[in-house]
């Protein structure tokens, strides 16, 4: 009698694992591609989430939602991590969807995905941004060139909502903005040469419409010529030739991201969207030399930490 019951329990056990589904989760994180940045935010995420009692199986991660395994992490997650703007596009579209964190997306992009999908569609949805906060920026421009007062910056379609917040915290710091702009049509170089006309450095906001894969070589060829600085968004900027660069890496993002669920999944309620709370100056050390600057970024990031922590 004992060992037939002993034979029911583990076949009743084995009909339960092959009834249920292999990917039902709590967090569900959806990933836009297979790029390294996106396999280091997942990791770090599930390793944190680990960390804080939430058991591994329950974290699931997909490569967008096209798969049968994709549909179903979306349907039986608590809650939805969405790595880059395609996976966030993905998921909106889904209705009804669980609560969403965007992750590693800009500000723009992920206020451009909002406006596609509508209010009612928006709802429940919070991010953290990929790009830093201006104050963040200008407080790296400072410290690293204190004699710079004129930003050159180029506005295209996705950053110039940020014109007037920027012109305010320059205005606010006793520095000056000088613009060109690629929304009215005009050519790029026109645009980038307007930015640097008597600019002390460039500021390289995020938009896909000015730097991308086809301009910023271009873009760092024409500023350096011009001996004018450039302080980008992204660390292969400052491989490819920018000055700086301060940035907020895939593991930072996730550790950030597993908080975000975790605070979710305790109270029930989303945050507001927020900018990264941890990040990282790095400096092109060649650059730096020919236009006879010493920076340290090491010494760059403590600084700054330092300026946020006071009063």
């Amino acid at each position: 009698m004992q060992a037939f019951l002993r034979s029911l329990r583990w076949c009743l056990a084995g009909l339960a694992c092959v009834l249920a589904p292999a990917w039902a989760s709590t967090v569900c994180v959806v990933s836009s591609s297979k790029v390294a940045a996106f396999q280091e935010a997942s990791d770090v995420l599930t390793q944190e989430l680990a960390r804080n009692g939430l058991a591994r199986q329950e974290v699931q991660v997909v490569l967008g939602l096209e798969s049968a395994e994709g549909g179903a992490c979306l349907q039986d997650a608590r809650i939805v991590v969405s790595l880059g703007t395609d996976a966030l596009r993905q998921v909106l579209a889904r209705s009804p969807h669980p609560a969403v964190i965007a992750g590693l997306i800009p500000r723009s992009g992920y206020d451009q995905v909002l406006t596609e999908v509508g209010k009612k569609t928006a709802a429940n949805v919070t991010a953290l941004y990929l790009d830093q906060p201006l104050s963040r920026q200008l407080d790296l421009l400072r410290l690293a060139l204190p004699k710079g007062r004129r930003v050159g910056v180029v506005w295209g379609p996705e950053s110039v909502s940020l014109q007037g917040a920027l012109s305010a915290a320059l205005q606010q710091r006793g520095m000056d903005l000088v613009e060109g702009s690629v929304n009215d049509g005009s050519p790029l170089i026109h645009a980038l040469h307007a930015a640097l006309q008597d600019s002390d450095v460039l500021l390289a906001m995020a938009d896909g419409a000015v730097y991308n894969s086809a301009t910023v070589s271009n873009i760092l060829l024409t500023s350096y010529r011009a001996r004018t600085p450039v302080v980008a968004f992204s660390p292969a900027y400052v491989k490819a030739g920018a000055l700086m660069a301060v940035h907020t890496t895939p593991g930072q993002a996730g550790l950030q991201l597993a908080g975000m669920a975790a605070h979710f999944l305790q109270a029930g309620a989303l945050g507001a969207s927020q900018y990264p709370g941890n990040f990282t100056v790095s400096t092109n050390d060649y650059v730096a030399r020919s236009l006879g600057l010493s920076l340290d970024a090491k010494t760059l990031t403590e600084r700054l930490y330092k300026l946020e922590k006071r009063p």
